[in-house]
């Protein structure tokens, strides 16, 4: 069956729901507003159905027809703009495209250096970074990156390239009671609000490894799932956490936070590139893996 809408109308409706307003969609779109009004009344008319119900403010409320709508719309019109750039890819000199993601943490200081260093060695290869969250086996099972940068020894049918050595440290405000001591012990955090990313304690981290070896734990815990919010949280004096300190470490340098040893010995946190165990040696995801490997482990020591 043929459709009966076309590009620049489902364009239309993803752009009205993201942004709320007939105004600045058409912003967006480069577009008028009575030009993308007529164009979102005569997909209701091909439709049959209405797609949104108008407000106050002229606010436009997607509909149930219009949410499901802009939710396949928004699908497709990712995964065309993700061939576009394949095509364009392969009319210069790249000739394949790696995603990259970080495994837990949302940092990503590392990348500009990195693809200076990429754009000499590896000119056949684009580089793309995507988001990965705390699974990045079931991320690169999935298809949706090539190549992840994690800490810990994450689960999957992966293979694991070794990068560099790092630690899990406790991250507080400048300012904080605990700044300045040698090192802190589970009991120093009975009186604090802890920040953690997960819901459920990972194997070999910080809580596994430290936090439980104690008789006490922190009263409050609250579950921030971007590092980055905890960042902001830690600087402001909202809690503490402990956390990767290289994957902070921009924070840290520039005196934003203060990073404390956990533990006489310290938390030791391995890092490694991750690629599917099924990649082959000399394909593009491994010759950015193996360059990736040794830059992070020049950089990062």
């Amino acid at each position: 069956m043929p459709l009966q809408l076309d590009l620049r109308h489902y364009e239309t409706i993803v752009a009205i729901v993201e942004l709320g307003t007939m105004t600045e969609a058409a912003k967006a779109l480069y577009s008028t507003q009575s030009t993308l009004s007529h164009r979102l009344a005569e997909a209701e008319r091909r439709l049959g159905v209405r797609l949104f119900d108008r407000g106050r403010h002229r606010r436009l409320t997607p509909t149930r027809a219009g949410i499901a709508t802009h939710q396949a719309a928004a699908r497709a019109l990712d995964e065309l703009g993700r061939n576009e750039q394949v095509l364009l890819a392969e009319r210069s000199n790249v000739t394949s495209v790696v995603r990259i993601g970080v495994g837990s943490y949302d940092c990503f200081h590392w990348y500009p250096s990195f693809l200076g260093a990429a754009s000499r060695h590896l000119p056949d290869v684009e580089l793309e970074l995507v988001v990965v969250g705390d699974a990045p086996g079931d991320v690169l099972a999935s298809g949706d990156t090539d190549l992840v940068i994690a800490p810990g020894a994450p689960a999957g049918s992966i293979e694991l390239i070794p990068a560099f050595e790092d630690e899990l440290v406790l991250v507080t405000a400048p300012d904080h009671r605990l700044v300045g001591r040698e090192f802190i012990e589970p009991i120093d955090l009975v009186d604090e609000t802890y920040l953690t990313y997960n819901f459920n304690p990972t194997p070999g981290f910080e809580y596994d490894r430290f936090i439980r070896t104690g008789d006490d734990y922190p009263r409050v815990v609250s579950v921030v799932p971007q590092t980055s919010a905890i960042t902001e949280l830690v600087a402001a004096g909202a809690g503490v956490s402990i956390l990767s300190r290289w994957a902070l470490d921009p924070a840290i340098a520039t005196g934003r936070l203060a990073a404390t040893r956990c533990g006489p010995d310290g938390l030791a946190l391995a890092w490694s590139l991750l690629t599917r165990a099924t990649e082959s040696a000399d394909s593009p995801t491994r010759r950015v893996a193996d360059h990736l490997a040794d830059h992070l482990a020049t950089s990062a020591t």
